[in-house]
């Protein structure tokens, strides 16, 4: 590890991630070994949550694993990992923070895409649009798509995102607690928390 220039490197953002480099660096030379994993019982510290805060958290994070990114570490993994760990380890880094920043400008374009249809409507005054039928505008079209969209598979995809942490409860406590705690989560509108929390990282 020292031969590589240890794990500090000469910017802020990443000695956020000392622990991320230590764990590739152990699982590059590390000759097989494993690193155990104790589980302490969790005592939560009080932090401010406003939206700075954790948007200053969030970037401090997002910031050491881009930076994780132009590492040799990096790229050394990527070549002796199989491709179930690479995957793994691919979304639990890197593949989290993109897919987070996709979702988020995901509404931007979906905006878009709707203004360019409804300003690309049927005008009679243009000659390119005289064999085109505009029996239906183009504002009811994206406006059935849209409620296509966003009725019955926005929910499709909140259960989806919950099915992990279901699955998880159930293998732990049991189904009982784990239905549970599925209908509590909804009830509350948990689900509203972690949309903030993911517009934050895609920003």
């Amino acid at each position: 590890m020292m031969q590589q220039g240890g794990v500090s490197k000469a910017t802020k953002t990443i000695n956020l991630s000392e622990d991320i480099f230590a764990g590739m660096d152990f699982t590059l030379r590390g000759d097989g070994r494993k690193i155990r994993h104790c589980e302490y019982f969790h005592v939560a510290k009080g932090r401010d949550l406003g939206f700075n805060a954790v948007l200053g958290f969030f970037s401090k994070l997002s910031g050491g694993t881009g930076e994780q990114l132009l590492t040799r570490q990096m790229l050394r993994l990527s070549h002796v990992l199989q491709l179930p760990e690479a995957l793994t380890f691919y979304y639990a880094h890197a593949g989290y923070y993109i897919t987070q920043y996709l979702v988020s400008m995901s509404m931007p374009v979906t905006v878009f895409t709707w203004l360019l249809v409804l300003t690309g409507d049927c005008n009679p005054d243009l000659r390119a649009f005289f064999d085109v039928d505009c029996a239906h505008p183009a504002a009811e079209a994206m406006a059935k798509m849209l409620s296509t969209w966003y009725s019955v598979y926005i929910l499709f995809f909140l259960v989806a995102a919950s099915t992990p942490l279901f699955a998880e409860v159930w293998m732990q406590r049991g189904f009982g607690a784990a239905l549970g705690r599925w209908l509590r989560q909804y009830a509350t509108c948990a689900f509203l928390l972690f949309i903030f929390q993911a517009k934050i990282i895609g920003h």
